[in-house]
């Protein structure tokens, strides 16, 4: 009985270990004078950032994806074109939904965003 609650408790664990494998952190980094987006092992530069008012605008849980500076709104490391960062406005934040025993998950989300009467939706691209 002792060694199936072992294996049974190494299953789950297993389990839980590759679901936050998958989960990895999403979002921006600033340093050196450069910002850089990075996805889970991948780091990106930004280039044509502005430094000094570059800020993560909103964070979903564990996820910074959405960003701004005086030029530009961004979503995952890319600009939002025809988005003016000094108007717009989240309308919405969508989650991800929820999974597994501890409720937590990771999958589509993002933003319903709006400037100018206009509606953008930002989906999460892996």
């Amino acid at each position: 009985m002792k060694s199936k609650l072992l294996i049974l408790a190494g299953m789950l664990l297993f389990c839980q270990l590759s679901f936050s494998l998958s989960c990895m952190y999403r979002g921006y980094l600033k340093e050196n004078n450069k910002v850089f987006y990075v996805h889970g092992k991948d780091k990106e530069e930004l280039k044509n950032i502005d430094y000094k008012t570059f800020e993560v605008v909103d964070s979903l849980p564990h996820f910074d994806l959405l960003a701004k500076d005086k030029k530009n709104v961004y979503y995952q490391g890319k600009v939002v074109k025809g988005v003016n960062p000094k108007t717009f406005k989240i309308v919405k934040e969508n989650f991800p939904p929820d999974k597994g025993l501890w409720k937590y998950g990771c999958g589509s989300s993002g933003y319903i965003i709006e400037d100018k009467g206009m509606q953008y939706e930002l989906k999460e691209v892996f």
